[in-house]
């Protein structure tokens, strides 16, 4: 028995590596980002408190989706398929991340498209509800119904209720993101060009003093833009794997093999590690404070 389980972690040993990895950046990454906006009063504004959930959903993957995954190598007890505790914990918290980046999907297109509405709109009200329906969502619509998944005498409800979870989670999110990564794209275009008129427009009249705070403001957006682009980007590209293996395993058309099931689980959580390096690069505010913290120890060096 020792012998077999030596040998199937042997052959497994890639994925613990590049999963625990994933893991230990996941927490990581999402925690600083977590107490940089609790901690730094310049970061109270509405966008960051959406990334604060984010972070949160994230920080939650990171703590529960590998950690179970690994000791249920080791307890048989403990079943990694749909019927067991493991896939209802953590999706609960991988879906709780869908839902909380279509929530800053949403408001950073509003802010993009329509930045004068948007200030009206965007209401400490609104942004609570917001937040809640992120992380009631996944409560309601799938930790709750996957309870009574994969019973006896209950094929059909099973059915019904996996082919609804894949499409609100994961398939229609993806389908969105792409026309909004599209939609963005343009705009990120036409800015561009706005502010190459405007610099040429500078330079011209000698005047940049006058048109400064436009172009800030247009590379601020531009910023903006591509952040969300990017993290759309990634989330779609780690979702696609699980979006084939959730087809194969709910219409019973394909088999995902195991190698392709471990390169799904590492994938999710490459999507929760990658976007705090995101707005450490793409994150005006985000960067000016890791600046800060990194010029004060150095000064207290």
């Amino acid at each position: 028995m020792f012998f077999f389980l030596y040998r199937h972690l042997k052959l497994k040993m890639w994925f613990f590596i590049l999963g625990w990895f994933f893991t230990v950046v996941t927490v990581l990454g999402n925690a600083l980002v977590m107490y940089l906006i609790i901690t730094r009063a310049r970061l109270h504004v509405t966008t960051n408190w959406l990334v604060l959930s984010l972070a949160l959903a994230d920080l939650c993957v990171g703590l529960t989706y590998f950690p179970l995954l690994f000791i249920s190598n080791f307890f048989r007890e403990l079943p990694i398929d749909h019927t067991g505790l493991w896939f209802k914990l953590s999706h609960t918290f991988l879906y709780s991340s869908s839902t909380n980046l279509c929530a800053l999907t949403a408001d950073r297109f509003l802010a993009i498209t329509m930045p004068l509405k948007y200030t009206v709109f965007m209401t400490e009200r609104r942004l609570i509800i917001s937040l809640a329906t992120a992380w009631i969502a996944p409560l309601l619509l799938f930790t709750i119904p996957s309870i009574f998944t994969y019973s006896n005498n209950n094929a059909s409800f099973t059915f019904i209720s996996e082919t609804f979870r894949v499409s609100v989670f994961q398939l229609i999110p993806s389908v969105l993101f792409v026309f909004v990564t599209g939609r963005l794209c343009l705009i990120a275009i036409d800015i561009s060009q706005k502010e190459s008129l405007l610099l040429a427009q500078i330079r011209f009249n000698f005047k940049p003093q006058q048109n400064a705070p436009t172009i800030k403001k247009q590379r601020e957006k531009t910023a903006s833009v591509k952040m969300i682009v990017l993290i759309i980007l990634l989330f779609v590209l780690c979702h696609i794997g699980g979006n084939y293996r959730c087809f194969c395993f709910v219409f019973k058309l394909c088999v995902a093999s195991e190698n392709l099931k471990n390169v799904i689980h590492v994938l999710f959580i490459v999507n929760s590690a990658v976007n705090p390096l995101v707005y450490a690069v793409l994150k005006k505010d985000m960067k000016n404070e890791l600046k800060r913290i990194a010029l004060d120890r150095h000064c207290h060096r």
